[in-house]
């Protein structure tokens, strides 16, 4: 497995996990505007690793679909951080692949010199919840009604400068992650074997 940075390349696999995961997926613009106009945004996907050449473009974006297993967005403005978005595969939950979404957006807030992370969280999502609180976030407010379909929202936020073994702790389960989970960790890099492709889908931005 592989963690990199998101590309243009990437958007349509996804959107398609996007709407497989998510009652109120975001649209194609929401991406495009995160990855090309927001210089406060990060956005990293993780996929697997597979070295056959798609021949076409409806194959490569099938395949790249296929091997897209998860993705993770991070603001920072400032001292605050904020993880804007965050998708599991279904059939991929319970590895810990979850977490390593997480911590590789945590990491790179702290990088970029954030003190807090914050961010939302549907008041069912037991899982998502189960994983926040591990890692010290707790509840700042309640947003009623904040998703489409009516369902309220937590607030979480964690300070990241409030316990003074919290960076270090993240950066080696992170590393611990990588090692047993066979990750490869993110890079700028564009992989040199995938062929450069359009940002948009076929129709065209939304």
């Amino acid at each position: 497995m592989h963690i990199r940075l998101m590309e243009g390349r990437d958007i349509p696999a996804v959107i398609s996990l996007d709407r497989q995961v998510f009652p109120d997926p975001w649209p194609e613009s929401a991406y495009v505007q995160e990855l090309y106009f927001n210089t406060n945004a990060h956005y990293f996907v993780l996929e697997l690793l597979d070295p056959a050449q798609a021949r076409t473009w409806h194959t490569h974006r099938r395949r790249q679909s296929a091997r897209l297993i998860g993705f993770v967005g991070m603001r920072v403005e400032g001292t605050r951080g904020h993880i804007s978005t965050l998708a599991l595969r279904p059939e991929w939950r319970g590895q810990g692949l979850g977490e390593v979404l997480l911590l590789t957006a945590i990491d790179q807030a702290i990088q970029d010199g954030a003190r807090m992370v914050g961010l939302e969280v549907r008041i069912s999502n037991e899982v998502a919840l189960h994983l926040y609180r591990k890692w010290q976030f707790v509840q700042y407010s309640r947003l009623q009604r904040y998703y489409s379909d009516g369902e309220d929202a937590y607030l979480l936020h964690v300070y990241l400068d409030k316990d003074p073994t919290y960076i270090k702790r993240i950066r080696e389960r992170l590393a611990q992650l990588f090692t047993d989970l066979q990750i490869r960790p993110a890079s700028a890099t564009t992989d040199p074997a995938e062929p450069s492709e359009p940002a948009f889908t076929e129709t065209g931005a939304a």
